[in-house]
This record gives C-alpha cells, structure tokens and sequence, in this order.
C-alpha cells in the first residue's frame, strides 16, 4: 500500500485533515506562547513553568483521561476535547487584546490544553485500529506524523515571524479556529469506537493496572518504553528551554532564528518518518538506542556554540533521530496490546513519556538558571550518549522487532 492509497480511506482521510489543521495551529501556537513568555519575563524559571504546565498535568489526570476513554465514545471523546482547547485558546486571545494577560493566565490555560489533549490522544491513537487493518497502522502512524512534521516546518517558522513582528494576537487566534475546525471532521467520522461495556466493568484504577499488566508481559514493550522515557527525561527539557535560550544568547537571535531551529527540528522529524521503513529494519530496543546516541552527539556539537548553518543541520539530526524514539513505540503498541485496553495502554506510553518530559523541564529550568547553556548541551549530551551505548551493548543479538511493516512503500 502506498501513502494516497491509504487517503483514499473516508474514515482516515477524515482524521488526518483535522489533525494536519489542528497541528498547523499547534505548531505556530508553540513557537509564539514561548517566545511570548520570554518576552514578558525574560526568565528560563519562567519558561519552566511554562514546560511544566504542558505536560506536568499529565502526570496526575493521564493515566485515568485513558481508561475513561476506554469506557466512552472515543469519537465524541476527541470532538469535546477540541471544543474546550479551542475556547481555553480564544480566552487567552481575549486577555491578550485587552491588555492583561499574565503568565499565570497563560501557565492556567497551558494546563487546559494538556488535560484535554490526555483525553484526545488515547482515543486517537485507539480509534485508528478500529479504521484500519493491523498491517497499514505503522504506515498510518508515519504518514500522520510526516504531515505533522510538514506543518510544524511551516507553523514554526511562521510563529516565530508573527512573534518577530509583534502579532501574539494572530498566533493565538489561527490556533483557536483549528481546533474548532479539526472538531468538525471528528464530528463527520462514522467509525464506530466504544468498547462494550463488559470488557470495562469494575473500578477505573483496576483498568488501569490490568493494562499495566498488558505491558508488562511484553517484554520488549516494558523495555521500549523505559529507554524511551529515560531519554526523555534528559534530553526534553533542553529542547523547550535550552533552544530558546540558544537562540538568543548564543546565536545572537530573536524569534525568527528560535521559530527556524524548531522548523529545522521538525523537517529532522519528517525526514525520520518518510524513511520509518528502512528505519524500522532495526531491532525495536537498537532503533531506539541508536536515536538518543544521535540526540546525545547532536547535544554535545552545540555546546560549542556553532555557527548557524551548522546549528539547524544539529537540530534537524536531533529531530531525525527523535521519531526513531517515538513511532516504533506507539505503531508496536498498536499492534500487540488488546483493543478494549487501548486507550489505557497508550496513555501509560504517554504518561511516561509526559512525566519524563515534565521532570526534565524542572530540571532544566533549574539548572539553566545557573550555568551557561552551553554547559547544560554539553551534559545531557554525554547522558544520551552512555543511554544509547549501553542498552546496545546489553541487548544486541537480543529480541526482534514485531512492527508489521508489509504495507510501507519502499
């Protein structure tokens, strides 16, 4: 099968449409409220409270916002998620036109966004089994993230120009409409995804542990997802944080060079997606390990302060080298655990991945407030490089990758 063949599929086409509106919302929002705190603060604590308002709540409503979405209608689930981000967006909008928005305000809504999205993303990531054949998830995942990537190219490098030219009042509006419009293909989708209510019954926090025990059966999946979220709680923190920091401080930018470093990182994430084929010939465990020792050497060439050509191919590297992390993970799941324990599955994947990337932000925002950004690259660097060479050497001959690649197109 090949990518505009799977287009042709109502139900998927339908999904990716909102999502690729959705994340050109995302993209630029992401650029914009960074750059927009950094303006109004001047603070990398600030910009760590920020990080962890994203994703800290996740840690707390994440692993229930899963098995919740087991038991509902996975597709009415996504289409109140999109609802409430898209008014928590316009209220900020509103506060920033009338001239008081404050970082608390921004911090509060940070958090709206997050508990919505850990109701979203389980349902989105369990309702493409139920449109799919097991066989075409891996090329689904990859498609959905190479678009991704494409409008976090364009959305970044656009945010960072509004934010360049003074207009947070665009960024945050262009976001708020794509949210509404991504609910309304989510409320056209037919697919039929709720679980019968049997499959469910019994406590919210049995559902939870039963699906803990799913993954703990799994070897290579227990083993995936703790080198990925280790990963992540090294390296996340000095891409929220340490990049913008980078960009101002050591490359002599503004939010232009901060919005084309993320759009880098992201055509790095896009390139890794279209080649998850060749890519996925890796043992699961050596694809992942491969990828943070790339992270680690990109990290480490920063810390020297390169010139600027040289720090968007460093950023890109990293961004190749982060979707060998990420798709692997989500596609196997897919593929291996029940469906009724889906969404409970996959928000176990996310916690750990949204935990990881909230601790590293304390961290990092901690640190940074200290030492040279340059140190804080030099680092994490050398950890992402030992987290990369060592599962390799434990592991190599060990375990074999299951993701069922027949569909991809060479």
């Amino acid at each position: 099968m090949r990518y505009r063949d799977l287009l042709l599929h109502r139900e998927y086409r339908m999904l990716f449409s909102g999502q690729v509106l959705s994340q050109l919302g995302d993209a630029i929002y992401e650029v914009g409220i960074v750059w927009l705190v950094y303006r109004m603060t001047g603070s990398p604590a600030a910009l760590g409270w920020l990080a962890i308002s994203q994703s800290l709540p996740f840690l707390i409503c994440g692993l229930f916002a899963g098995a919740y979405a087991d038991r509902l209608d996975r597709r009415l689930t996504m289409l109140v998620s999109d609802v409430v981000r898209g008014l928590a967006v316009l209220y900020l909008l509103a506060r920033y036109l009338t001239g008081g928005l404050s970082v608390w305000e921004v911090c509060a809504v940070a958090v709206v966004l997050t508990v919505a999205r850990s109701f979203f993303h389980p349902s989105m990531r369990a309702i493409l089994p139920h449109m799919l054949p097991r066989e075409d998830l891996l090329l689904a995942n990859s498609l959905s993230e190479a678009a991704k990537r494409i409008c976090k190219v364009g959305g970044m490098t656009l945010g960072g120009l509004l934010m360049a030219t003074e207009r947070p009042d665009l960024v945050l509006g262009i976001n708020g409409a794509s949210f509404f419009l991504s609910a309304v293909t989510v409320y056209f989708l037919r697919t039929k995804a709720s679980v019968p209510s049997e499959k469910t019954a019994g406590s919210i926090l049995r559902d939870i542990g039963l699906a803990g025990r799913e993954i703990g059966k799994n070897r290579m999946a227990t083993a995936a997802i703790l080198l990925s979220s280790l990963g992540l709680l090294v390296s996340a923190g000095m891409i929220k944080i340490g990049l913008p920091l980078l960009a101002g401080e050591t490359l002599g930018g503004e939010g232009d060079v901060y919005g084309l470093l993320m759009a880098f990182y992201s055509i790095g994430m896009f390139l890794s997606a279209a080649l998850m084929k060749k890519l996925s010939r890796l043992p699961l465990v050596a694809m992942i390990s491969v990828g943070w020792a790339v992270y680690g050497l990109s990290y480490a060439v920063l810390a020297t302060a390169p010139p600027l050509w040289l720090a968007f191919a460093l950023v890109l590297l990293t961004g190749f080298a982060h979707f060998m992390t990420d798709i692997p993970v989500t596609t196997y799941l897919q593929q291996t655990m029940p469906m009724h324990r889906m969404s409970a599955v996959q928000s176990i994947w996310a916690t750990a991945s949204f935990g990881s990337e909230s601790l590293s932000s304390l961290w990092t925002g901690a640190v940074l407030g200290g030492v040279a950004v340059s140190m804080g690259f030099a680092g994490t660097g050398g950890l992402l490089l030992l987290l990369g060479a060592v599962p390799l050497i434990v592991w190599r001959g060990n375990g074999q990758n299951r993701l069922d690649r027949r569909s991809l197109p060479e």
